[in-house]
C-alpha cells in the first residue's frame, strides 16, 4: 500500500492486554503487506493468518471473514484521521480556528479514501462497512457538536445526539459517493459540504465552490 497515506497499525492503551494488542498488531501488519500485491477480496484468512504468524481459530474468535476485520480496521483509520485536538469545550480556540481544524480532518479523510480507493469500494460493497463508518463518524460529530455548543453555535433546542447520528449517517454516505465515483478534486469534494451542512454550522475553512 504505497504513498503518503498508507494507514499504520493503531495504537493501544497500557491497559489492553498485551497479548491480544500483539495479535490485533501482527494481524494490522500483515493486511497492510498484503495489500500491497493483493486486492482485498483475493486475500483469504488463511494468508492473512500465515502473513501475521497467527492461528485462525484466533481470527475467528473476533471477526467472521476478511471484509469484517478490514473493516474495522480501515474505519479505524477514518476514525483517527478524523480525530480534532481539542477539549469538549475547544479551549483557546476561536470558531474559525475550530473550523479549520474540523475542515483540515476531513480533508485528509477524503485524501486518505480516495488514496485507498480499491480497499474502500470494496468493503462499501458489503452490507456492514457502511453502518460501521457511521457509528464512527457518529461520535466524532457529537463531539463536534459539544465544541460547537460550547462557542454558542447550534440552536439551544438541537438534540445533539440525534443530530450527530443524521449527520454521521450522510457523512458516511458523501464518503461513500466520493469512493465510487472517478473524480478526484479534493477541494472540490470539499466545498460541496458547504451546501449540505446545517444552515448553522460555521463556514470556516471551507473551500469555495
Amino acid at each position: 500500500m504505497p504513498g503518503l497515506h498508507s494507514p499504520k497499525p493503531q495504537r493501544y492503551s497500557p491497559s489492553d492486554e498485551p497479548r491480544i494488542t500483539r495479535t490485533r498488531d501482527a494481524l494490522e501488519a500483515g493486511l497492510w503487506e498484503l495489500l500491497r500485491d493483493h486486492e482485498l477480496a483475493e486475500i483469504s484468512v488463511a494468508a492473512l493468518c500465515r502473513q501475521a504468524g497467527v492461528h485462525r481459530t484466533t481470527f475467528y474468535g473476533h471477526h467472521r471473514n476478511i471484509f469484517d476485520f478490514a473493516g474495522s480496521v480501515y474505519a479505524g483509520v477514518v476514525d483517527r484521521l478524523g480525530t480534532v485536538e481539542l477539549d469538549q469545550r475547544g479551549t483557546g480556540r476561536t470558531i474559525a480556528e475550530i473550523g479549520d481544524l474540523y475542515v483540515e480532518s476531513i480533508r485528509q479523510i477524503v485524501q486518505h479514501t480516495k488514496a485507498e480507493q480499491r480497499v474502500y469500494r470494496a468493503l462499501f460493497h458489503t452490507e456492514t462497512f457502511l453502518g460501521i463508518l457511521a457509528d464512527q463518524l457518529n461520535v466524532r460529530i457529537l463531539l463536534a457538536l459539544h465544541v460547537w455548543r460550547a462557542h454558542n453555535v447550534p440552536p439551544p433546542a438541537l438534540d445533539l445526539d440525534a443530530t450527530a447520528a443524521f449527520l454521521g449517517g450522510a457523512y458516511a454516505s458523501w464518503f461513500e459517493q466520493w469512493v465510487v465515483s472517478d473524480d478526484d478534486d479534493v477541494e472540490a469534494r470539499l466545498a460541496t459540504l458547504r451546501y449540505l451542512l446545517p444552515c448553522w454550522w460555521p463556514r470556516d475553512g471551507f473551500p469555495e465552490a
